[in-house]
């Protein structure tokens, strides 16, 4: 592979672009300029470390940024932070700084650089850069000093990019794709099916059954006790609940070499101003540096230990409900928490749990048999020449629709997939259909009853779609390009997972709860 990465010397002008958004992006932002909701304030002073190199939170902070202005660019504003948060921005922005540190220090011991040269060349043809032009020098210094404090710090991140850009392509340059590969790639995308299909849920037969009266479940109990006793091991959140409080802060921020004394009086007044009889919710919607809770007074949901930074939940589970805390700091500043609600921790043993359990899997099973019983009969039916979807029509105005539990039971297309789909539309993953599907005749119901999470499946084969060999040769070149995308992909994924596994990587602790949790402590 070093032998690829080194010939890549000409294809760094192929990344300017890509540097010229990032550098529009950081001047208009700079680092550290948007709110994450990272901890209710100021981020940690690290990210990550990384075989003992520290990855900063200003690169962590750049990299969340362009990942929330992409996705904004391809959903428009209406994608906020808050969505952004719900999908794992936080996550993903901090596990892309850790792994451009492995692969940049993977290049170093491979004795990869950037010289000089080259880099004054990209920074020379960067747009962002450019007045009338020409490179204006004097812009530059502003932009970097701006973004970065100063020149050398920006060219050291852009030589770090750079390597990692040229890293990467030597990486995909390792990928090779065979014309038989291309023609069996070719072949699996038009080899198509789709089925009409019946799913009887299983949720609705849970509503239908028998409920189990108190004999039943005590016999099920008495026979079912290794069952029971796995049940209740591999559902701890269901009878081993940890304390929680539902709280409310009020955050006066210290930003990292920031006036502490002055942070402190100032947390000290507001809290005095509480003792006084001062609403906190109100002092909280006026007073608190927290923006993503102060408008609702404060308000962060429940909170329980490993969830928020440690002195934050250890204040917090100190509270009776209606209590305010003394100030209480974490790496945001400093804190005021009240507890609205506390939850006391909750230990069900397995005998107190036997007979709540065994009354669940006894509807389970009844669930279960009825379901099974209502496929096999369905199945019968398309067997002897019915059709599905006349015994199981959709929807419609003087139409009788089959039901479970309140639930419809109607016949669906999935439409058209192929034969490497992993998951069906509208089915989701049904172990042995797709194959049966591809090995099926139009018009026919496939072989047997097939088993998903939602409950068992009967299908027909409605559409069958197979390869043209004669349209082969005009698809080649785009099949070859998503093939290929598709390995690197794949390649890129393997090698970076064994440098995580062959390095030290530690995450910061609090990051990575505000990764997981970004409105509290």
């Amino acid at each position: 592979m070093l032998d690829n990465l080194r010939a890549n010397k000409g294809g760094i002008i192929t990344y300017v672009f890509l540097f010229a958004i990032i550098i529009v992006f950081v001047v208009s932002f700079g680092p550290g300029s948007f709110d994450k909701g990272c901890s209710g304030g100021e981020a940690p002073a690290w990210a990550a470390r990384v075989d003992g190199e520290t990855v900063s939170v200003t690169d962590y902070e750049r990299t969340y940024a362009n990942l929330l202005r992409n996705f904004q660019q391809q959903a428009g504003q209406a994608f906020s932070r808050e969505l952004a948060e719900q999908l794992g921005l936080s996550r993903i922005a901090l596990d892309q700084v850790v792994d451009r540190a492995l692969v940049v220090a993977e290049a170093r011991r491979q004795g990869l650089a950037i010289s000089d040269e080259e880099l004054a060349r990209t920074i020379l043809e960067i747009p962002g850069f450019q007045a009338d032009g020409k490179f204006d020098r004097e812009g530059y210094k502003r932009a970097v000093a701006s973004a970065y404090g100063s020149e050398s710090r920006f060219e050291a991140v852009l030589r770090e990019d750079l390597l990692y850009q040229r890293m990467m392509a030597g990486l995909r340059e390792t990928v090779k794709v065979s014309d038989a590969e291309v023609k069996a790639a070719w072949s699996a995308e038009h080899d198509r099916a789709s089925l009409l299909f019946v799913r009887f849920p299983l949720a609705g037969a849970r509503l239908e059954v028998k409920k189990p009266d108190a004999a039943e479940v005590a016999a099920f109990a008495a026979r079912q006790g290794p069952r029971i006793e796995t049940f209740w091991k591999e559902n701890p959140a269901r009878f081993d609940q940890p304390k929680k409080v539902k709280a409310r802060h009020i955050l006066v921020k210290v930003a990292p070499g920031g006036d502490e004394a002055a942070a402190r009086a100032r947390i000290e007044a507001l809290a005095a101003r509480l003792k006084k009889g001062e609403d906190f919710a109100a002092v909280a919607a006026q007073a608190s540096d927290d923006q993503n809770t102060k408008g609702r007074g404060g308000e962060l949901g429940f909170v329980s230990e490993g969830l928020v930074e440690k002195p934050f939940a250890d204040a917090a589970m100190a509270l009776a409900a209606g209590q305010v805390s003394a100030p209480v700091r974490t790496s945001s500043g400093f804190h005021l928490i009240k507890a609205d609600e506390v939850v006391p921790a909750r230990q069900v043993s397995l005998e107190a749990a036997r007979l709540p359990i065994a009354a669940e899997l006894l509807v389970e099973d009844r669930a279960t048999a009825l379901v099974a019983e209502r496929s096999q009969a369905a199945l019968k039916a398309v067997q002897a020449g019915q059709k599905l979807t006349a015994l199981f029509p959709a929807e419609a105005p003087g139409k009788k629709v089959a039901r479970l539990g309140g639930l419809p039971v109607v016949a669906e297309s999935t439409g058209l997939f192929g034969t490497e789909a992993a998951y069906l539309p509208k089915l989701g993953n049904v172990p042995g259909l797709a194959a049966a599907a591809m090995a099926g005749t139009v018009g026919k119901p496939l072989p047997g009853v097939f088993a998903s999470a939602q409950g068992p499946v009967v299908a027909v084969v409605e559409k069958r779609e197979q390869p043209d060999p004669s349209q082969f040769e005009a698809q080649r070149a785009d099949v070859a390009t998503r093939l290929r995308n598709r390995r690197e992909s794949q390649v890129q994924s393997a090698w970076l997972k064994q440098l995580r596994e062959t390095s030290k990587v530690e995450v910061n602790p609090a990051l990575a709860q505000a990764a997981v949790r970004p409105d509290a402590g």
